[in-house]
């Protein structure tokens, strides 16, 4: 007969201690990875290249240049305080403005005035300089024979009453005001290469050849091919003649208009191209003496689920399909234009990591222009954690999210001691990813 064991009692396996709390810490600081972001921004002179490039006429003499300004918020989105008035911690952070080569951080006002003084010339000179410093640090493209541009937009609503924020398609918050950006990325290295701050009234095609004219007139001779891929909001004629005069190739969705719908409904010949998805392809007059393909995918809906939108024409029968048409004057087959076109799925990322790693979606003042500004400064910091991940941390294919660097690397816990003259940031010795940050320290120094 088994003995029962009697259960220790609850006293036994408790065993609390007393813990007291008290703010008398001297020289700590949260942001212990800093020093990270410094080498980094000293390697590649930033704040020298900010002071050259932009300049703020009419600006009276501060306590902070335009580069300090710039700077010091550069360090901020790093760090994950994308807005002027998360930034407070970092003012009082003496620590982490010693470690980062800061005399002082500027406070939400300083900053807040800055931003409403500027004018939209600031915004471009933000632009520029982050053009050329991509650029020069991609070694101007040498070598690269073709390249590929996605295009995409993005809605940001505003809870205000900003400068040229007004009511448009607002997919997420309907019925309120917002502004509409225009973004283009280069495929193949993720980098932002060019936007456009645009008012929330502008349809997604707005100013669109406009901008990829200068966008196009910009890149190095050397490169003989150019890309685009974009959705159905670019679809348009204008679009297409300026691809068409330019010789570039290019692989555009074709919104699911009445007249495509009969094209479809009269396409025979669909061919299994696995998963479960068929294509075909059909001619596009263009004009006379200009046709281009339109190649049509179509995977059938699994159980008692809906089309992704419900079409007038097709899925009328029992079997019911998602259909996405891409108009191309490629000579890929369909399924490589349907995979190829797929790729562009990474730009949403994209836009998802200036989103909720910079704060994309917010703005900050009532100016224009000062949104405009931040707005460049943002996707200056995206390009530079973008260089940031393969030049420290040599992530190449996979790279981690912002986020996911900031907890690794940035947010270390650090106490900072002075023996023989000399200044020591003590991190802590058994930090979880000790051996990647001395991995990245190494290839900074």
């Amino acid at each position: 007969m088994k003995k029962t064991i009697p259960e220790k009692s609850e006293k036994s396996n408790q065993h609390f201690c007393k813990v007291k709390e008290q703010f008398t810490g001297r020289n700590l600081t949260r942001f212990g990875g800093s020093g990270l972001i410094r080498r980094f921004f000293k390697r590649h002179q930033i704040k020298e290249k900010v002071e050259q490039r932009v300049t703020v006429e009419g600006r009276r003499k501060s306590k902070y240049s335009t580069g300090d300004i710039l700077l010091s918020c550069l360090y901020a989105m790093f760090l994950g305080y994308p807005r002027p008035g998360q930034m407070e911690i970092l003012t009082a952070d003496r620590v982490f403005q010693f470690i980062g080569g800061l005399a002082s951080f500027p406070v939400q006002s300083t900053i807040s005035r800055f931003l409403s003084s500027l004018r939209v010339s600031v915004a471009r000179q933000i632009a520029d300089l982050n053009f050329d410093l991509l650029m020069k640090l991609r070694g101007n493209f040498r070598g690269w024979k073709s390249i590929t541009l996605d295009l995409d937009s993005h809605v940001t609503p505003v809870y205000g009453n900003q400068q040229r924020a007004a009511l448009g398609y607002n997919p997420k918050k309907k019925g309120r005001k917002s502004f509409h950006p225009l973004l283009c990325f280069i495929g193949e290295t993720r980098d932002y290469i060019g936007g456009l701050f645009r008012s929330g009234k502008h349809h997604t095609s707005y100013n669109a050849v406009k901008f990829l004219k200068t966008i196009v007139k910009k890149l190095p001779s050397d490169i003989e091919r150019i890309k685009l891929r974009a959705d159905g909001g670019f679809f348009s004629r204008d679009m297409i003649e300026f691809l068409i005069g330019k010789s570039m190739e290019f692989y555009i969705v074709v919104p699911i208009q009445p007249w495509v719908q009969k094209k479809i409904g009269q396409m025979r010949g669909w061919r299994n191209i696995g998963g479960g998805v068929e294509a075909a392809e059909c001619e596009y007059v263009f004009k006379k003496d200009v046709s281009l393909r339109m190649v049509i995918v179509r995977q059938k809906v699994k159980g008692q689920s809906r089309p992704r939108k419900q079409l007038k024409l097709l899925n009328t029968g029992n079997v019911k399909y998602d259909y996405q048409v891409i108009l191309t004057n490629g000579e890929r087959e369909p399924a490589e234009v349907w995979r190829y076109y797929n790729k562009r799925a990474c730009c949403e990322n994209f836009i998802k990591e200036g989103i909720y790693g910079f704060g994309l979606d917010k703005v900050v003042c009532h100016s224009y222009a000062g949104n405009y500004a931040w707005f460049e400064l943002l996707m200056l910091a995206y390009n530079l954690m973008n260089l940031f991940k393969e030049e420290v941390l040599n992530q190449k294919k996979v790279k981690n999210t912002i986020h996911t660097i900031r907890d690794r690397l940035f947010l270390i816990p650090g106490r900072l001691i002075s023996s023989s003259r000399q200044h020591v940031l003590k991190l802590q010795r058994t930090w979880f990813y000790r051996k990647e940050y001395e991995v990245a320290l190494a290839r900074l120094c």
